[in-house]
């Protein structure tokens, strides 16, 4: 199965995460796969690409995050953890030196420098997986979703961790901040989307999903 994909910031290429351990960069103007990366060990969960297009990044249950080259098509680095972590989210801030990764065991955020490799932190607050990380575009904040029925904001630049907990009535699937980043969306799993404003924790609308799952349109 192909747990996600990604499309490059100017559309030319698609990245897969699959349950084969594998990421493939596809071209979207031919629809080929050019490149396979076989580095994990275990089924790749996340990918993304950083903001430059020059790098895919992907997650993985095998406990690591990697870091691939599609200049010369080489794993340039790994992302690991003090223990082990089962890792089912990611993200990569606006300015590609900051990586997120969630984990579904530990419950726990991971965040590492891009470029020495470095552990910045861990952050500590979800009840449950963690399964889903955005960052805003404009600012320092973190957007976190997890199955424990909460988005949570963390400030991660200045290090000041949690900032604010969104509550939700069911499990939190996916969330997704707006370009300008004054709203964040967060899907649930009774298929509602609730829109959110990042920065007074308000809520300040809904769309009932759930009225076009049951009629299955998609």
């Amino acid at each position: 199965d192909v747990n996600q994909c990604a499309y490059a910031p100017d559309g030319s290429m698609l990245a897969t995460a699959s349950d084969d351990n594998k990421v493939k960069v596809w071209s979207t103007a031919t629809g080929s796969c050019f490149v396979t990366f076989t580095e994990h060990k275990a089924p790749v969960s996340a990918v993304t690409f950083a903001p430059s297009g020059h790098a895919v990044v992907s997650a993985s249950l095998d406990g690591t995050v990697r870091a691939f080259d599609l200049m010369r098509y080489r794993n340039f680095r790994t992302l690991t953890s003090p223990e082990p972590a089962q890792f089912i989210s990611l993200a990569v801030d606006p300015s590609g030196e900051v990586v997120c990764a969630g984990s579904q065991d530990t419950f726990q955020i991971h965040i590492w420098s891009m470029k020495t490799g470095r552990m910045l932190d861990i952050l500590s607050g979800h009840q449950g997986p963690v399964t889903s990380l955005s960052f805003s575009p404009e600012s320092a904040l973190l957007a976190s979703g997890s199955w424990d029925k909460s988005v949570r904001l963390w400030d991660v630049y200045e290090g000041r961790g949690q900032t604010d907990v969104l509550p939700h009535a069911h499990d939190v699937l996916a969330v997704a901040f707006r370009p300008d980043g004054k709203q964040v969306a967060v899907s649930t799993l009774d298929g509602q989307v609730f829109l959110w404003n990042p920065n007074d924790a308000q809520m300040q609308g809904t769309i009932e999903g759930r009225r076009d799952m049951a009629g299955g349109k998609v």
